[in-house]
């Protein structure tokens, strides 16, 4: 069973290469990846995550549109990373700027995590928020996770080492 939203007007699939084209026009906008370890050289970076992504594999990452009625891209929530000790992913969500500050990206992350845990059978959920990055923490708090430490020099942004809180969700 695919994870929903109860929100009126949002819903979740699968992520597929058409999606490709809005999802790196948003992600370029001004702030959009700001607080984040992208890296956005070019639109092709984003095809082999897609390409990767298999919601009905337990053992693969899953990516999730997050669309309105028109089908129109707003975001994008999933399992980028899958892990085996104990059996889980890493959970990562982004939204274009223009929806920002609604609770959509709670609700997505929400609902995916919790299809991890129970569909997938995944023991735990991870995530990580830049340290600087106050609205993500808003969401991974907002989504039942439980902040678990800093990590210190985690990974790159624009360049520089920095540090992500790492939240966790267990079942």
């Amino acid at each position: 069973m695919m994870p929903i939203l109860a929100r009126v007007g949002l819903h979740l699939r699968p992520l597929v290469m058409a999606d490709a084209p809005a999802w790196f026009a948003y992600l370029s906008l001004p702030g959009a990846v700001e607080h984040t370890s992208w890296s956005l050289d070019g639109i092709e970076v984003l095809y082999p995550q897609i390409a990767a992504s298999n919601p009905f594999r337990s053992d693969a990452p899953a990516l999730f549109a997050i669309v309105d009625d028109l089908d129109e891209l707003v975001g994008t929530v999933g399992f980028h990373t899958v892990f085996d000790d104990p059996h889980g992913g890493e959970i990562a969500y982004n939204l274009h700027p223009a929806h920002w500050g609604r609770g959509i990206a709670s609700e997505a992350c929400a609902a995916v995590t919790q299809w991890g845990l129970q569909e997938r059978g995944y023991a735990r959920v991870d995530a990580y928020a830049l340290d600087s990055n106050s609205a993500s923490q808003r969401v991974l708090d907002k989504s039942g996770f439980h902040r678990v430490r800093l990590e210190t020099g985690l990974r790159a942004v624009r360049g520089e080492p920095r540090d992500f809180w790492l939240y966790r969700r267990e079942v």
